[in-house]
């Protein structure tokens, strides 16, 4: 079930974020994360935050404003639509979505771009000075209209 971030969410969430960031960018050092680590905890419920939760947090999407800060999946729940299911949530919230992602990140660019989203622009990272594409997606919101609408 996708729900929005309540504050018992922030430990399975912090979790998720340093192992997925990890493990999905093992080419900067791990002690970027951690010393990053007390800054996002503080940051985390100031954002819009939408988790998955079967049994427990295995997911969870970070949006300020229209622009993606986060998207993480437990690594056993993985290729299993947890992803998409979170990018969706966020879509019927935005017309447009952005997210940066690291080159080196070649799954998460595949991915994003399995979504509908397309790269717009590259960029060093000012923390990491690795390089970074920017990825952007407008979303289309179709209205349904059932017989009784008609």
């Amino acid at each position: 079930m996708i729900r929005e971030y309540q504050a018992k969410d922030l430990d399975a969430i912090m979790n998720l974020w340093l192992q997925g960031n990890e493990q999905a960018h093992n080419f900067i050092d791990p002690e970027f994360f951690k010393q990053n680590y007390d800054i996002v905890k503080m940051l985390i419920p100031m954002s819009t935050i939408y988790v998955q939760d079967i049994n427990g947090v295995v997911g969870f999407i970070g949006l300020t404003e229209n622009y993606i800060s986060g998207l993480f999946v437990e690594k056993n729940s993985q290729h299993q639509g947890t992803g998409s299911a979170l990018l969706e949530k966020a879509k019927q919230h935005h017309k447009e979505l952005s997210v940066h992602v690291y080159k080196q990140n070649s799954d998460a660019i595949n991915f994003y771009l399995s979504q509908d989203f397309a790269i717009v622009g590259e960029s060093i990272n000012e923390e990491t000075n690795y390089p970074e594409v920017l990825m952007r997606c407008n979303v289309e919101h179709k209205v349904k209209i059932g017989k009784c609408a008609l």
